[in-house]
Formats: structure tokens, C-alpha cells, sequence
């Protein structure tokens, strides 16, 4: 993960949120910190890295705002449920394996 001497993109959360939850929970980007960059699928390139403060919970977004998840067996990221995995980290939830999308 990549952070160091970087400024935090806040736009790509801001955008899921405001997506997937509605416009009453755009001040809901409070909730999180900045974790970082990571490297993504090659067909998506950098992904952003945010941590609820309260759950703990890690959101991994792409520049338009669309969720990954780590797969540890695959040793890097697939697309996953937005809705699912900002609702787990508002709520504290483990992300649920059985929402992951498959390629297109």
C-alpha cells in the first residue's frame, strides 16, 4: 500500500456513498480515514483504501467509486457488492464472500 507524501483522494467515497446510499449520508465520509492507495486489477489500475474509525472496517474503492475486496488466494482485488461493502463498514460487518461480482 502506497500513502506516503500522497494527498488523500476523498472523491471516489464520496461519490459511493452519495451512489449507493443517497444524498443523506454524503457527510458520512467524516466516518472514515484515509488509509491509502493499492494496486489494483490491471484493467482498473490504483485503488483508494478507507477505514471506518468506529468499525474499523476497510472500503476499497477504484477513481469512480466502484468496490473491491482482497482475495487473499488470488493474492489481490475483485469487484464486489458497493452497497454491501459501505453498509458492512457503517455497520461493522465482515464483508459477505457470496456478494462478490464476477467479471462482466
Amino acid at each position: 500500500m502506497d500513502s506516503l507524501l500522497r494527498t488523500p483522494d476523498w472523491i471516489p467515497l464520496e461519490r459511493a456513498l452519495h451512489a449507493e446510499l443517497g444524498e443523506a449520508i454524503r457527510g458520512a465520509t467524516s466516518a472514515f480515514r484515509f488509509i491509502g492507495f493499492a494496486h489494483g486489477p490491471a484493467d482498473v489500475g490504483e485503488l483508494r483504501v478507507y477505514q471506518h474509525t468506529r468499525t474499523r472496517v476497510h472500503v476499497t474503492l477504484d477513481v469512480d467509486g466502484r468496490a473491491y475486496r482482497y482475495f487473499a488466494e488470488m493474492d489481490g482485488y475483485g469487484a464486489t457488492d458497493p452497497e454491501h461493502a459501505l453498509l458492512a463498514a457503517l455497520n461493522g460487518l465482515a464483508v459477505n464472500p457470496q456478494r462478490t461480482l464476477g467479471p462482466d
